[in-house]
């Protein structure tokens, strides 16, 4: 009998024994370790962006009303998953389909609403089309209560140049677009998993809250025709004052590493610029605007945000002291 107990015993342990060892050797070969998982932002809520802004825009009609499953989420163009993805395949870009006439060159004719395709998209039957846009509304979307008053909101903002978020012009005719900065975050040196935010209790766009120290700077940049990490000219300059940033000393990213993080539109996305700035001998409560620049080699040097941007888009780029 006590044989028996014993033999039992030593069968137990080393069912036991296997099924921690197998427990463990999951452990170490789980598929999901090494997945690089997007860093959530603080970002600034669309609602507090200025009314007909392109940003606007893409937060209050293109993204939860075009880029819904199946349609413009990457699917085909125009592609509405984020604000650079949306602006660079609606301005001046060519079309491919069209009425009968053949009236329409590119979708967003700057400063012509009457002759751009989105335009006549939302609000005429094209024949052989699919139909007048949007097919289908999402219960995210509200375009069923405001459809009228978001189309004059479109139909401005091609009026009045089809502007970018920062309000500069597109360029004129070779239908390459200037680079433009759609994500930012920020980071203690050499952290990219706790980035830093901003203040809740506070309304509208608030700076970022950082500690004084060394921080890292990220920012996604896009472009229409060439990868991010080729830009030229790629630099982050900081100053007191935004009157200061012009003769500040600039900092050159860096762009052999990359994070996943959440662009302004709230989509995560490549993040492959990064600048890292001492703010050591800062005291609390010191203030300091930012402002990017790149070059694509073909459009003039873009300033981000620039001395014409609205002030609320100015306030995203500027980090303080806490």
């Amino acid at each position: 009998m006590k044989r028996n107990i014993r033999t039992v015993v030593l069968l137990f342990m080393g069912a036991l024994l296997v099924f921690f060892t197998a427990c463990k050797k999951d452990e170490v070969e789980n598929p999901y370790e090494e997945i690089e998982r997007s860093v959530a932002v603080d970002n600034p809520s669309v609602d507090d962006i200025p009314v007909g802004n392109f940003a606007w825009l893409h937060g209050k009609i293109f993204a939860p009303t075009c880029a819904n499953s199946g349609c413009h989420d990457g699917t085909f163009e125009p592609d509405f998953r984020s604000i650079s993805s949306s602006y660079n395949s609606l301005v001046n870009h060519p079309v491919i389909s069209n009425n009968a006439e053949m009236s329409f060159e590119v979708r967003v004719l700057p400063g012509n609403a009457s002759a751009s395709l989105l335009n006549e998209r939302l609000t005429a039957n094209i024949p052989n089309s699919s139909g007048i846009m949007p097919l289908e509304v999402d219960e995210a979307s509200d375009w069923d209560s405001f459809s009228s008053a978001y189309i004059s909101n479109i139909q401005a903002w091609i009026n009045g140049g089809a502007l970018d978020m920062y309000g500069n012009p597109p360029s004129t005719g070779s239908g390459n677009l200037p680079p433009s900065v759609d994500g930012l975050v920020v980071f203690p040196q050499g952290n990219t998993t706790d980035p830093f935010g901003r203040n809740p209790d506070e309304p509208g766009i608030t700076p970022i809250e950082v500690n004084a120290g060394v921080i890292d700077v990220w920012v996604k940049v896009s472009d229409d025709q060439l990868d991010p990490t080729t830009l030229g000219t790629n630099e982050l300059l900081f100053a007191s004052s935004t009157s200061e940033l012009e003769n500040a000393s600039p900092v050159v990213f860096n762009s052999t590493n990359s994070i996943i993080a959440e662009d302004f539109g709230g989509n995560p996305a490549s993040f492959y610029h990064r600048a890292s700035i001492d703010l050591t001998g800062a005291a609390v409560g010191d203030t300091f605007f930012l402002r990017t620049r790149f070059d694509d080699g073909v459009n003039p040097e873009v300033s981000i945000p620039n001395e014409g941007s609205n002030p609320f888009i100015t306030a995203i780029f500027v980090i303080k002291v806490v």
